[in-house]
């Protein structure tokens, strides 16, 4: 097999993990102008979704397809060496293991993975009591409370929130 086509079969994969990331950035970016400054909080219509799938499809596909022509290019640039480059394997492999791991991290620090906060573990509680909302004390407090308040808003049940992790 030439190395031309090994390194786009060795980038292939941590290639379209990065060209997601890119294209998630892309979305995010191309829905954050469209609220801030094109629909805001009013009802977007419906053509809005379909032009972000778009937005986001065609830049995971360029973005993936300009990586498979650099990893070709590098690939044929590397036919002229001897052997393969152990860097250039090292570095597909630990491309394929990082990316998707600084995904997972990413999302057990914003909390979508892995125990909930105490904030959260509060309104948990809070509502399955059947109470309408939670409060809980500053944080630089000594108190490490969670409190329940009613429909008036008054605090009906105060509860330490190492009895909440428990339960």
């Amino acid at each position: 097999m030439r190395r031309r086509h090994l390194y786009v079969l060795m980038f292939s994969v941590p290639g379209l993990l990065a060209a997601l990331f890119v294209a998630f950035a892309a979305f995010g970016a191309a829905a954050g102008m469209l609220w801030l400054f094109v629909y805001g909080d009013e009802t977007w219509p419906p053509v809005a979704e379909p032009v972000l799938v778009a937005i986001f499809l065609l830049t995971a596909a360029g973005s993936w397809m300009l990586l498979m022509w650099a990893a070709y290019a590098f690939g044929r640039r590397a036919e002229e060496g001897e052997s393969l480059h152990r860097g250039h394997v090292v570095g597909a492999a630990l491309a394929t293991i990082a990316l998707p791991l600084v995904a997972l991290l990413h999302q057990w620090k914003v909390g979508n993975i892995g125990a909930p906060s105490e904030g959260e573990a509060c309104i948990d509680f809070c509502a399955a009591k059947g109470f309408s909302a939670s409060v809980m004390p500053p944080r630089d407090s000594a108190k490490h409370t969670c409190s329940c308040l009613d429909t008036q808003g008054r605090e009906a049940v105060t509860v330490p929130l190492g009895e909440i992790r428990k339960n």
